[in-house]
């Protein structure tokens, strides 16, 4: 998707629109870039990205919490700890495929994802954890992917291995 960066706000706009709809600076001059507003190729995403503390935060306290009654669930009776370990399998499928595909997905030009910084900020925390949430969410300012996502899948893989094949064994 096409889009302007406005030269006074830095403020990223869609479309064929001669002025910035967030502070009225004058985009195009004769069909070209007006004053450095530079024409680029980004993620609706990345174009007006901001850190939702707030939501990381919440993020954070509800991954918690889902860890935590997994956790209390592991130590009640051999049903329900058995039902915990699907869910902890179902939470690291999930978790991984959000690090290997749709938290990579947010650079790309073409993501049709939310835009929503809060609703990103989040998920980066509800599944990254402390670490690789708040590297996510690093990484989205900087606008550089980096390995983050690469390495928490390597992790969350080799982890849940060792850990299935050990319960298979015991």
């Amino acid at each position: 998707m096409s889009a302007k960066t406005c030269p006074a706000c830095e403020f990223v706009v869609y479309g064929d629109v001669e002025k910035c709809p967030h502070c009225g600076t004058a985009l195009v001059v004769a069909g070209m870039p007006a004053g450095g507003a530079s024409a680029l190729n980004t993620s609706r995403v990345l174009a007006n990205w901001k850190t939702s503390v707030a939501a990381s935060i919440f993020g954070l306290l509800a991954g918690g919490v889902c860890d935590g009654l997994i956790e209390l669930g592991s130590s009640l009776s051999y049903d329900v700890a058995v039902l915990a370990f699907v869910a902890s399998l179902i939470w690291a499928a999930i978790s991984i495929w959000y690090a290997a595909s749709f938290y990579p997905s947010l650079f790309r030009a073409d993501c049709q994802r939310s835009s929503s910084s809060a609703a990103i900020s989040f998920m980066n925390l509800f599944f990254g954890g402390i670490l690789f949430g708040c590297l996510w969410n690093s990484n989205l300012t900087k606008r550089n992917k980096g390995i983050s996502n690469v390495v928490y899948v390597v992790w969350a893989v080799l982890l849940y291995g060792i850990l299935t094949m050990m319960l298979a064994f015991s």
